[in-house]
């Protein structure tokens, strides 16, 4: 029955039979259209969510592991499911100055599980970085402000986007900087230091080179690489 039908019925239905018996078969119009509705292409519906923050006494009870400190966790849902982005740094002495009592080492580890069951989850990618510096100054950290969970190409999965800097050397050496998006087993990366910018007055700034993955220059990457080099900004400026 077309719509125009359905209401000539419900007319009808008000002229013999009155407003209870009308309004229980408009009811019913408007709920099966509803179902219809709801019950259509769900994953092309389907978006990334608003990430929510987890805590360690959260992952512990979920049983994902942390290597080091926790930087920070997020947890999200797309079409694949729950999953938990889990951001950890490590310091200690370099492998080849063990007993120098002094930290000269820095790992960075992102990982991405996805929900397989209640306390079971599948660690489906890891970023895993490292500054080794023995006898300089060493630092590495997540920008943790500027992680991202995205849907560019509106296929329900969540791109993640880390951005982080590692540092070796005296002082004034720009650190390095970089900016990393997955999605499953696809990588984009970009590289490079940072913009130095000394609170000296007269003193120009230094640095700044970034290199990006050459997958980020072809026409069809547009989204990725405006969406990345917009975090890189973000991220990539150093008052010293």
């Amino acid at each position: 029955m077309t719509l125009m039908a359905q209401f000539s019925r419900t007319s009808q239905l008000l002229y013999e039979k009155g407003a209870c018996s009308a309004l229980a078969y408009l009811t019913h119009i408007v709920v099966g259209a509803c179902m219809l509705w709801s019950t259509g292409d769900s994953k092309a519906q389907a978006g990334v969510g608003k990430p929510h923050g987890v805590h360690a006494k959260q992952l512990a009870a979920e049983r994902i592991p942390i290597e080091g400190r926790l930087a920070a966790a997020f947890r999200i849902a797309d079409r694949d499911g729950e999953h938990i982005l889990v951001l950890s740094r490590k310091s200690g002495a370099s492998p080849s100055a063990p007993h120098s009592g002094r930290i000269e080492r820095v790992d960075l580890r992102a990982d991405f599980y996805r929900r397989l069951s209640p306390g079971q989850w599948q660690r489906e990618w890891t970023i895993r970085d490292m500054s080794d510096c023995p006898g300089l100054d060493v630092d590495g950290e997540f920008f943790t402000a500027q992680v991202r969970f995205t849907d560019l190409n509106k296929d329900g999965k969540a791109e993640v986007t880390v951005p982080y800097s590692l540092y070796c050397g005296g002082g004034v050496d720009p650190s390095t900087i970089k900016v990393i998006l997955r999605e499953g087993a696809t990588k984009l990366a970009i590289r490079g230091a940072s913009l130095v910018q000394p609170r000296q007055p007269g003193v120009e700034a230094f640095g700044g080179e970034r290199k990006l993955d050459a997958a980020l220059n072809k026409p069809e990457a547009a989204l990725y690489r405006q969406h990345m080099t917009a975090i890189w900004d973000q991220v990539a400026v150093e008052k010293r």
